[in-house]
């Protein structure tokens, strides 16, 4: 966040002085921590944090300077260049209060509690690392990317196992860090009351020119690591997703080394982690640029993204995630990911085809709008039992409208493979394109038991060169490679469309070429067989002509003799009179 986003705050330079004050505590009937509240005024004139609010005040941010692991102790080192976080804060009858119960420290404020009455004082030198857990398979997970919208779950989704929530609260900026505005202590603490882990996810922006920046810039790394350790230390986080996606494939091992170093960073401080990956398929973008066996040794869980078989921008109208694929798929990934630390990403969607001559156009429909189909066109429904999905087809003016239905019957089947192949668990995208039923339906599912992790081991956190600021010369020159490279990549394209070109061009002469031999070999034997047809004509009329001939010859001969046989037979008859 910048200054012209807000006035920047000087910390008070006075020795810090005990402040009592009310605060409001809100215990949970859970193993939640209570809320240690401090109205946002008394917060500010204590913290020792730099501090930035937007224009209207109502939005606060603390920079929190970067932290060092000794043993179990967080040693935070004011000297050194703060992190920006948005400062937990929450409304209570119209008063706002900074949630500190986290870890204060980072916050730079103490505190006390006596009797309901809570005294600050000056931040200390040091926190502490947390305990590390140990997660229960399988696990049922569902991805939030509208925090915002819709109600919270009020129950676990499944209870055979850890619960997790996944808001989309965090992407990667060229700077640092970049959190959502909407990033909420009271969304944590809600669904923490309700035994879930929450686990934001971070994305990437799925932009291949801008993670490679960032793949290739190891100094923002380190930003990006601590960022993600106070983030989670402040508001309670339990771990986070990374969902990287459309990445260059020359960036394939930067981006299993940049995976490895979040992780095992965040490891250090107890923090668990977690991959999205596609399904395998020939685009390198896409598919080819996941490590995925490389990620396993790196992560907690690897989250198979079984869905999208045919995707939003296919012209081809097929299923999202089909039994046999989605099948194939998982099978094909435990031969790369252990079953326990698979996780099988499951659809709440489906897509509406509007088919037409061939050409189709895709409109994702979530689960919870497909009632009326069922009721409507029950009798023109069938169930393909090869792909274990619905199927509806129907007339349009100009083509069809084609569905191939995620219901709760083929996800439930999908479910079962959690317990038949012993995966870590589901996770479902995305949490409000679902319904009541298909809740009820979850919660009834046998997922299987699962088996403990063991808790993360300590792993030290790799040595990253720092990266000192760039000299004029040497931006120039980094601007330069740029441009070269940009230059580079544009030849490179127009090489390419000029191959392609030429291919197309040879491609038709080709066909031309054999079309114009085609119509040449066609003609030939329409020749041969006009010839063929005259010469037996003609036969057969020497033949009719050669019958003919030969029946009047035989009909002569036949009416010499009987002229014969008459007058003979005459002559005869005559002499009998005579005697």
């Amino acid at each position: 966040m910048g200054l012209e986003l807000g006035e920047f705050m000087i910390r008070k330079s006075t020795i810090l002085k005990s402040l009592t004050a009310l605060v409001m505590s809100a215990l949970s009937t859970t193993a939640v921590q209570a809320e240690v509240l401090v109205p946002i005024d008394q917060f500010l004139a204590n913290t020792t944090r730099h501090y930035e609010a937007n224009q209207y005040k109502t939005s606060y941010t603390v920079f929190v300077p970067q932290t060092e692991l000794q043993g179990n102790a967080i040693v935070l080192n004011p000297a050194a260049v703060g992190e920006p976080v948005k400062l937990p804060t929450t409304s209570k009858n119209g008063i706002t209060y900074v949630d500190i119960e986290s870890d204060p420290a980072m916050l730079g404020v103490s505190y006390t509690k006596t009797n309901g009455q809570l005294t600050l004082g000056p931040a200390p030198q040091a926190s502490t690392v947390k305990a590390p857990y140990t997660m229960q398979t399988p696990l049922s997970w569902a991805f939030d990317p509208w925090p915002t919208q819709g109600t919270p779950y009020q129950t676990k989704l499944n209870a055979s196992g850890d619960n997790i929530i996944s808001p989309s609260w965090f992407k990667l900026h060229s700077l640092g860090l970049e959190a959502s505005p909407n990033v909420s202590i009271d969304y944590v603490n809600d669904y923490k009351s309700k035994g879930y882990h929450v686990w934001p996810l971070i994305t990437n922006r799925f932009d291949p020119g801008f993670t490679s920046g960032i793949l290739a810039d190891q100094s923002v790394w380190k930003k990006y690591a601590h960022n993600l350790v106070q983030y989670a230390y402040i508001y309670g986080f339990d771990g986070y997703n990374f969902d990287f996606e459309n990445i260059d494939y020359a960036d394939r091992d930067r981006l299993t080394a940049f995976v490895a170093y979040l992780s095992n960073h965040l490891h250090q401080y107890n923090i668990k982690t977690s991959i999205d990956v596609t399904g395998y398929s020939d685009s390198p973008e896409w598919s080819l640029v996941y490590n995925r066996s490389a990620f396993a040794n790196s992560v907690d869980y690897v989250v198979l993204m079984a869905y999208d078989e045919t995707w939003a921008k296919s012209t081809t109208a097929g299923p999202v995630a089909s039994y046999p694929w989605v099948r194939n798929h998982t099978e094909k990934m435990l031969s790369e990911v252990p079953s326990q630390k698979l996780v099988l990403g499951v659809p709440f969607y489906m897509r509406l085809w509007h088919d037409t001559n061939g050409y189709a156009k895709g409109e994702t429909l979530a689960m919870k709008n497909i009632g009326s189909y069922f009721a409507n066109y029950k009798d023109k429904m069938t169930w393909d039992d090869r792909l274990k999905l619905y199927y509806l087809s129907i007339p349009t003016g100009s083509g069809s409208d084609r569905i191939w239905f995620e219901d709760n019957t083929s996800l439930g089947l999908k479910l079962d493979l959690v317990k038949e192949l012993q995966l870590g668990g589901f996770a479902a995208w995305r949490k409000g394109f679902e319904d009541e039923s298909t809740i009820a339906m979850i919660q009834g599912k046998d997922l299987g038991r699962g088996i403990p992790k063991s808790p993360t081991a300590v792993v030290p956190e790799p040595v990253v060169e720092e990266t000192k600021p760039l000299t004029k010369l040497e931006q120039y020159k980094l601007r330069l490679e740029e441009k070269e490279k940009a230059k580079a990549a544009k030849a490179e394209a127009k090489r390419k469309a000029k191959e392609e070109k030429e291919l197309a061009k040879r491609k038709a002469k080709e066909e031309a070429e054999q079309a114009k031999a085609e119509k040449k070999r066609q003609a030939e034997e329409a020749k041969a067989e006009k010839k063929r047809l005259e010469e037996e004509a003609k036969a057969q009329k020497e033949r009719d002509a050669q019958e003919a001939k030969d029946k009047i010859a035989s009909y002569k001969s036949h009416g010499s003799v009987q002229n014969t046989t008459t007058k003979n037979e005459l002559t005869k008859s005559v002499q009998v009179v005579k005697r």
